[in-house]
């Protein structure tokens, strides 16, 4: 991103369309003024730290919370990035099965985009801390909130991208979710028997 890019703020808007019209984010990232793809990153770093923060404060406080922050949001956002990349992978290739041409690159910076109302999540979640109201309960709450806000930013990005229209683009984001989770299904159940084969 050009240092002129960056003091115009144009990359702002990236941020901003991403809460209030994700179509014209997915505009603003094919037009690539700036190029999003580096910055897009950025969302899933600050979201793997505030991970962090919030299991802190979900769990019992210990002095391990320094080796959690120095260490520990490193392997989480590991982990985030290698989801990003195994999603998107898949959410290109089903594009592609159904016709539509892939663009890996644009999805992952579309998901890295639609990751941004999770971090909302830290400040809300303290919140309840402070006051101490059934933080635990809303917690699970908000977390399902930010969780069905960034399917929407993604299936609304995704929509303007291929030019189809909203329950296709939801169909084609939950076909690899789908996959994933009947393939560890499966595994979970092969082990099973295999375990029990063993012992028996």
């Amino acid at each position: 991103m050009a240092m002129e890019s960056f003091k115009s703020l144009r990359w702002a808007d990236y941020f901003l369309y991403t809460i209030l019209d994700p179509r014209e984010l997915y505009r603003r990232v094919n037009q690539k003024d700036p190029d999003p793809f580096i910055l897009s990153f950025i969302v899933p770093l600050v979201y793997s730290i505030f991970a962090i923060l919030i299991m802190s404060f979900v769990g019992k406080e210990t002095n391990f919370f320094y080796h959690k922050m120095s260490y520990g949001w490193i392997l989480i956002f590991l982990y985030t990035l290698f989801k990003i990349i195994i999603y998107s992978s898949l959410v290109d290739l089903t594009a592609q099965f159904f016709g539509y041409k892939g663009n890996i690159k644009e999805i992952l910076t579309l998901y890295n985009f639609s990751l941004f109302p999770e971090l909302f999540l830290l400040p809300v979640f303290y919140g309840f801390i402070i006051i101490d109201f059934a933080p635990h309960f809303f917690y699970v709450l908000f977390s399902i909130v930010f969780l069905v806000w960034q399917v929407m930013i993604l299936a609304q990005s995704f929509s303007e991208m291929h030019s189809i229209d909203f329950n296709k683009s939801i169909i084609i984001l939950l076909i690899p979710v789908i996959s994933i989770g009947l393939f560890v299904f499966m595994m979970a159940i092969l082990l099973i028997i295999l375990a029990f084969g063993f012992i028996s």
